[in-house]
Parts: structure tokens; sequence; C-alpha cells
């Protein structure tokens, strides 16, 4: 019988996924390269020859490990449907691609061709190919994905770039190793462009990757629109300074509207150690907005606009700068970004420019007349560039001294401070509708940013979020983003399942004995206590009064019936149970709980979800008389919910509904 996968398409930057279509799954189990296989099980090539045989989404999934190795007459067939190859699911994989697609015996062609829309390349090593690692050539070829969160590709060694896109819009290049090996301490440059983007391939992003030692540009844009670029670290990761050996990104011949770096921490670029320019603009390409990005140890300086590039916008001209003020002009109601320079630690790099925004300080705005200021605590050499309305930015001015002593933080010789993210959660699977806590193990990170796929709530910027909540049984990503103090950011991601409960049990009294609907196991209550050794599917009652039964599944999930009141002619006189009424106010953030109660008669009061899982207990003794109880509930997802109060001999149940 053919498997079905529940085929995920991203919808936004940190890989949440909504449902789509269900997908077939085809499984290499073997690293051959012919065409060797039987159903949906087989080598590489006979899963991709299979699956281009029909409409997709087709999803193709590892159950080996090891090397791939491509010959002159081997190469793999192109991707003409939607096909996700998702190395990540191999036996051995921690994070480094253990699947190497190796075509260092050809001398010809691409590692990966994509022809199709909606494809997908996961936690493969591409490398020694004759031209580019992975090719998306076509304007059918939209919203393909080259890495995600915890499932990176290493595209190394190449012949000519490592990823070519041409003309294909909406796709996004996340996550990556591109020239450099795994750990990214090791050279491993791609003959030409790491990513190279051409022929109005538009609105493509690249987040988070790691680009470094490419024998030409780290990033090459031409004639395309809105091109995104955000957190990557273009050069070196740490100690070394061994950048792309030409710009660190290139736009040009009309690549508009591209946007490099952002608003957040988590946005900026570390742009560093290139042997011509961090960014060159040129060639009419205009409305580039660059914002917030770390540059450093660029060989011919930081950004170079010409020949047209971002309309000449003109450079800012910081007049004076003390340790409190900093102040000067530009063109007229420009935005002005303020960054410590490079210059600041004056032995680094003492044979590129100086004029190098390594630490970004902050924003300010011209006034009409193009005067402008900063107010705040400065320190070292500073420096600014100028934007306008519509992005246009322009070079950096020159270097001036606050005459305040200083350091930076971002550096980009000797050791750079390692920033790297990682976390625990209180359980790797929980029940439905359990909630979890997270414990922040990063190091040397100042503040976070959380994302929790499918939870409640859906982000914190907590250290160490707590009482995360999953209504829905899944298999969810949670994605922890950790910013160090000069703006750089680390990634650390994990999947959490969450069981469903299982179904709520029924009981039915036949004679003087309760029987349960099957489960994996139970547990028999009367009148809110449990009953020692009643585990079994049913009970004998023994005396009269409410009863319910909680099962269990095998994962350990529990759902609890309702009360069921027994009356048994012979077995103890009838009860009767005592007057309950509960509602919700304030938007359903209060119950009321309102009941007849006798003089110092002991109370249990419980609350319930339909799962059977105990949110609320409070014992109490009452003075007798009508009591009313005030219970806070506002952390509880909407539904229903059930109020339980035991007396020493009674119990009542009551049903509220948060909406």
């Amino acid at each position: 019988m053919k498997k079905l996968y529940l085929y995920l398409s991203a919808t936004c930057m940190f890989c949440f996924f909504t449902p789509s279509v269900f997908a077939t799954v085809y499984d290499v189990n073997s690293l051959d390269v012919s065409n060797t296989g039987s159903g949906t099980s087989g080598t590489l090539r006979y899963c991709i020859s299979q699956a281009n045989q029909s409409a997709g989404p087709h999803v193709i999934n590892f159950s080996v490990a090891g090397t791939i190795s491509i010959t002159n007459n081997s190469a793999l067939p192109s991707l003409n449907q939607s096909i996700t190859i998702d190395a990540s699911t191999a036996p051995g994989y921690a994070g480094t691609p253990v699947v190497i697609l190796d075509g260092s015996n050809s001398n010809s062609g691409n590692g990966i061709n994509i022809a199709a829309a909606n494809c997908a390349i996961y936690g493969l090593q591409i490398s020694g190919f004759a031209y580019n690692g992975i090719s998306v050539s076509g304007n059918n070829q939209d919203y393909f994905r080259i890495g995600a969160a915890g499932k990176g590709n290493v595209i190394i060694s190449n012949g000519y770039r490592g990823i070519q896109i041409d003309a294909a819009d909406n796709g996004m290049i996340a996550y990556n190793h591109i020239g450099v090996e795994a750990s990214g301490d090791v050279c491993a440059g791609n003959g030409y462009d790491g990513i190279d983007f051409s022929n109005t391939a538009n609105n493509d992003s690249i987040y988070f990757n790691h680009i470094s030692c490419n024998e030409y540009n780290g990033i090459q844009v031409g004639g395309c629109d809105g091109i995104v670029i955000k957190g990557n670290v273009i050069g070196p990761l740490s100690n070394s300074c061994a950048g792309n050996l030409y710009r660190g990104i290139d736009l040009e011949d009309g690549a508009d509207n591209c946007i490099v770096g952002g608003s957040s921490p988590a946005e900026f670029n570390k742009i560093a150690g290139n042997l011509y320019w961090g960014i060159e603009v040129k060639n009419n390409s205009i409305n580039n907005l660059l914002s917030g990005n770390s540059y450093l140890c660029n060989d011919y300086g930081a950004i170079e606009i010409n020949a047209g590039g971002n309309n000449n916008m003109q450079t800012p001209v910081i007049a004076s700068a003390s340790g409190s003020v900093i102040s000067g002009t530009s063109s007229a109601n420009a935005v002005i970004e303020i960054f410590k320079s490079q210059n600041t630690l004056n032995n680094q790099c003492t044979s590129t420019p100086g004029n190098q925004g390594a630490d970004f300080i902050g924003t300010t705005t011209a006034d009409a007349t193009g005067n402008w200021s900063i107010s705040g605590s400065f320190g070292g050499y500073v420096i600014a560039t100028s934007r306008d309305a519509n992005g246009n930015t322009s070079e950096f001015s020159t270097e001036v001294n606050t005459g305040v002593i200083d350091s930076l933080m971002n550096k980009c010789e000797g050791t750079i401070q390692s920033l790297i993210a990682g976390f625990t959660p209180s359980s790797l699977e929980i029940c439905q509708k359990n909630c979890l806590d997270f414990t922040d193990q990063s190091t040397n990170a100042v503040s976070w940013q959380w994302y929790f796929e499918g939870g409640t709530p859906a982000e914190s910027t907590a250290q160490n979020p707590a009482s995360i909540c999953y209504n829905n049984p899944g298999v969810y990503e949670v994605l922890q983003v950790a910013y160090g103090a000069g703006g750089d950011s680390a990634i650390s991601t994990i999947t959490i399942t969450v069981n469903a409960t299982p179904p709520i049990p029924t009981v039915t009294l036949q004679n003087d004995t309760l029987f349960s609907t099957s489960a994996f196991s139970y547990q028999w209550f009367f009148n809110g206590d449990s009953i020692p050794g009643a585990n079994d599917s049913y009970y004998a009652v023994t005396e009269n009064g409410f009863y319910y039964v909680t099962v269990q599944d095998s994962n350990g999930c529990v759902s609890g019936s309702l009360a069921t009141q027994v009356i048994i002619e012979g077995i103890s006189t009838p009860i009767t149970a005592p007057s309950i009424y509960a509602e919700t106010l304030n938007g359903n953030s209060t119950v009321n709980i309102t009941f007849a109660s006798s003089p110092e008669e002991p109370y249990a009061l419980r609350i319930f979800d339909l799962s059977g899982r105990m949110l609320y207990i409070e014992r109490f003794r009452c003075g007798g008389g009508i009591i009313t109880k005030h219970i806070t509930l506002s952390s509880c997802p909407r539904g229903i919910y059930f109020v339980e109060l035991a007396s020493s001999n009674r119990l009542s149940v009551s049903k509220i509904i948060l909406q």
C-alpha cells in the first residue's frame, strides 16, 4: 500500500508550516547510482525517476547514510515535479549532513537541478561538481526551499556556483554552509559565486547562512527585484578573516528594492574579510536598503556605490562627535544610521579602510534642512550612512573620534567571542493540552526570541519561557534565536512530539459493576478520590456514590469519564448531590462557583479539562450557608471544562465553557 506523508509548505522565515496535501513518500535505501529499486524504495536516482512520473508533492527520505558518487554518465535526473529531498532523515543525522552527493568523479553538470515549483532540498552535502551545486532555473520553478532550521545543506568545492537561481521567484535559502565545511572553520569555496540570482529571479530570501571562501562574490544579484538578505555571516565565522575572494554582496544591473539587514539584531548580516567591497551597488540598481549590518576588514571597504547605484545617495557628514552627542548634515529628511567604526579597535585589519561600520549604534532622522543629531553614550570612532524614503542607502561617512576610549563587540581577527544558542525543554514528548517549560543554555547571549510552532503563546522574549501549552497533537518545531551584545545571532531548534489524549471513556453499569470502554490502563475514583487497587476495566460497586474512571494510553496520556451516580438498592442509602452553580465572568478569565455548604464539612473543589487533566484543586471547610468561590483560569485555552465539588459523602459536577 502506498505510504502517505503530510506535505508541509513554508509560509514564513522561521519554518512554521501549514498542512497542504498528502504526499507520496519514497525511501532511499541504497547509495548506488543506478536506477534500481522496487515500489517506493531504491536508489536516489530511482526515487527521483519514480516521483517524476506523477504530479507531486513527493518526499524522498533516507534510510541509509554515506556517499553517493556521481560519475560522467550518472548525473541525477532533474526534479520535474514538486519533490522534497530530505537527507536529515538519514540515520545518524544530528544537524550535520551524513549523506554526501559527491561529483568529484564527474567533469560536467550540476549536483541537483530543480525544474519544477515547490521543490526543497534538506540536509545534504553537495560537493565536487564541475558546475553548480544546486541549480534552480526557469520561470516555473518558484517557491523552492534550500535548507531549513535544523537541516541545512553544506554546498562546497563545486566548480562554478554553490547555488544558481535563474528566474525563479519566492524561494528561500536558509541555514546552509556555502563555501565552508559544516564546522564553519574550514574553507572549501565554490569556484565562482556562493549564491547567484539572475534573469528577474524576484522576491527570493536568504536567511541565516554562512557564506565564505567562495572564489568570486558571496552573493551576486543581477537584474532581480526584492531579494531579501538577513541574518547571514558573509565571511569568517570565527578565528579567521578568510572571506569571499571578491565582494561579500554584489547588487548590479538593475537589482532593485533589495533589503540587506533590517531593524533588529536577528536581521543584521555580518559582512567581513572579503577581498573587495563588503557590498557594492552599481549599474543603476536602486531602492536597495542596507541597514544595521556589521562590516569588518573588507579589503576595499564596507559599501561602494557607483554607476548610478542607489540613485547616488548622498553620503552624510559627521560635523562633531563626543561621548554624548553626535551631529552632522545630510540630504533633507534622510534617515541616518550611526555605527562604531572598525578603527575603534585600532590594531585590527590595519591594511583595510577604517570607515567600516562594525557595531550598529542607532538611528536618527535629518530635518528639512539636512541637519541631524543623536544623543546617548558613545565611544571610539563613529561613522554613518544615510538613506532616503525609498531605502536608497549611501556609502559610509568619514570616521570621527568621539574622544572616549571604547571597544568593539564585533571583531575580525583573533578569537571572536563565541555565541552559541541552545536550550532544553522539560520534556521532548508530552500529551495534548499539557504545557512545557524551556531552559536556556546559550552561551554569551544577552537577549532571546523564541518561536513555538503549535504552542500557546506562539512567541516569547523571555530567557526561560514557561507554561507553553500545546492543545493539538502533532510534531512541532521550537526555534530559539539568541542575540549577542554586538548584534550577532545564533539559532537552535528542536522538535517536540505532542501525543493525542485517548478518547473520553464511557462508563456503563451492569447490575452492581461499572465497565469502562477499552484502554491501556485504568484508575477508578469514588466521590473524587482514587480507589486503591481499582485498576481494571471494571469495578464492582460497594457503596452508593459518584464514580468515574481515568484511562491511560501507551504514551502515558490520560482521559477521564464524567462522574456517574450509582444507586443500587441494598448497598446503602442513596445520597443527594450538593447544589452547585458555575458561571464565567470577565471575558471567561474568572469562574464563579456557588453552592450551599454544611458547617465545618470538608470540601474538595477540582476543575478538569475534557481529557481528564486536573487543572485546579482546593480543599477547604466552610461555616455553612451559601458560598461563592472565585477562580482565575486566564491561561487555559477555549473549550469545555468540568467543575467537581466533593464533600465527605457527596459529589456534584457542573460544566463550564471558556470562549
